[in-house]
């Protein structure tokens, strides 16, 4: 699932001591969380538990000019993006096209980290595995939601604590609200969903902040293509508003795919 509300922001997430008495309690809550986590990761869908092993694409993306009345897009260099399943975990990156002689080292390394604030989104990992080092405890429980509060089980994560909102009824977290040391402090979003092969991926995520006393509304939209019968993100547009004024908006795209699939 693509957790994130958006790659940027959200694409990332005490107990000291356990004495013989406490301890067999929390084992069973850690337990029970994790068994949470495990069936929303059986309604989402993920590329990598349906055989996809690697991938390698050419990754193509357009920054709007935001100080203009028309709508304008420049193109930005072109970039590939490989990942490939490693212990059951699969490691996504940006490398270079080889195509870009007049962009400079420095520039390079600019637009890839950029560029890795979207690999999550590409290839999302499990909930399982987004929040495998964190502490959780069910906050409330309802007929048809459940609040899941998840804490970085270290001081070296930077976002301190998650929030997420479960909706019973379809198996999806409809709702996130994201605390973290630094600005933005608070994040609150929302998911929108639409199905592929049966199971559940992000179609929209919508997410708001404050910093400096100023209000950031950020949107993501996902596209998916059919690939060898594995569902992939095609396309990512993204816009930030600032106050109601847009301040920026990215189109990201992946094309001419090199897949390997495990069946």
């Amino acid at each position: 699932m693509i957790l994130s509300l958006s790659p940027k922001h959200l694409v990332v997430f005490l107990i000291a001591s356990l004495s013989l008495f406490t301890a067999p309690s929390i084992y069973s809550a850690q337990s029970e969380i994790k068994n949470l986590l495990n069936k929303l990761d059986s309604h989402y869908y993920y590329p990598q538990k349906k055989g996809l092993t690697s991938i390698s694409a050419k990754l193509t993306w357009e920054q709007q000019d935001t100080s203009v009345k028309n709508t304008f897009f420049y193109k930005k260099p072109d970039f590939r993006f490989k990942g490939e399943l490693s212990d059951h975990i699969f490691e996504k990156k940006i490398v270079s096209s080889g195509r870009n002689p007049n962009v400079s080292d420095n520039e390079k390394t600019e637009y890839i980290n950029i560029l890795n604030n979207y690999l999550d989104a590409f290839i999302p990992k499990t909930l399982y595995e987004q929040f495998l080092n964190f502490e959780g405890q069910i906050k409330r429980r309802h007929k048809k939601k459940i609040i899941l509060e998840l804490t970085g089980k270290t001081s070296i994560e930077n976002t301190k604590q998650y929030e997420l909102f479960i909706d019973r009824e379809k198996w999806r977290i409809s709702k996130i609200h994201i605390r973290q040391n630094q600005e933005p402090k608070s994040i609150e979003g929302n998911f929108f969903y639409t199905r592929r092969g049966g199971q559940w991926v992000v179609a929209e995520t919508l997410s708001e902040f404050a910093v400096n006393n100023q209000t950031y509304i950020e949107k993501t939209e996902y596209t998916y293509k059919n690939l060898q019968n594995i569902w992939l993100v095609k396309k990512i547009k993204q816009t930030v508003k600032q106050d109601g004024h847009l301040i920026r908006s990215y189109r990201i795209q992946l094309n001419d795919y090199k897949v390997n699939i495990e069946n």
